[in-house]
């Protein structure tokens, strides 16, 4: 009886042993994909203006839309691993142009006037920033904060197209221009516009 409770306290003892030896191993592991995750370093990317493109829409309710492009000062993406974690865009809206031919003049009277106080007021706000605070990899947006007229909002870019190799970015950036007070103001023809303007927006890194 004796030797039988000897050989039964030694398994106990062994499967003792075996599963803190596990468990260790486990916690091992556990704390080597946490130190794995968390020192990633950061990658500091310098986008290139000339190369980088601010292309945007905005529509006539039901009738037209007019299209045309703005022109980016500077640009920085902040990558950690895969993933955008910062960063910022500084677009020169002094450089707005029209693309479509509609209602197109010599003397750009449709740019003159969206840089006027009616809408962008591009004399007292010469600058819109898009100040980046994370980014989705899964759901394929960026978010951030987007200034425009002094005035900022957090705003989502969607369809984002991540170029992990070259930090290259792309995607869809669509706003409410009335939460920016870009509005023709004591006009009714401001309720033949849409609120809503479309920003396609191409980010590439320089050299």
């Amino acid at each position: 009886m004796k030797n039988i409770t000897l050989i039964g306290l030694s398994l106990v003892f062994s499967l003792f042993m075996s599963s803190c030896a596990g468990g260790e191993k486990a916690n091992n592991q556990e704390t080597s994909a946490l130190v794995e995750s968390t020192d990633l370093e950061e990658r500091l990317i310098n986008v290139d203006p000339l190369l980088s493109s601010v292309n945007w829409e905005g529509t006539m309710v039901g009738v037209y839309k007019h299209t045309g492009k703005v022109g980016l000062k500077k640009g920085q993406l902040v990558w950690k691993g895969d993933v955008i974690v910062s960063g910022s865009v500084t677009i020169d809206m002094s450089s707005m142009t029209q693309l479509d031919t509609l209602y197109k003049t010599e003397e750009n009277k449709l740019v003159q006037h969206l840089e006027s106080p009616d809408f962008f007021d591009v004399s007292n706000h010469p600058i819109a920033t898009f100040e980046i605070t994370g980014s989705d990899r899964t759901e394929k947006t960026v978010s951030g904060n987007l200034t425009i007229r002094g005035i900022t909002n957090s705003e989502t870019v969607n369809d984002v197209v991540f170029d992990e190799a070259t930090g290259a970015a792309k995607g869809l950036l669509s706003f409410d221009r009335q939460k920016y007070n870009v509005a023709y103001k004591g006009s009714t023809k401001d309720m033949l516009i849409s609120d809503v303007v479309k920003l396609s927006i191409s980010l590439i890194p320089g050299k």
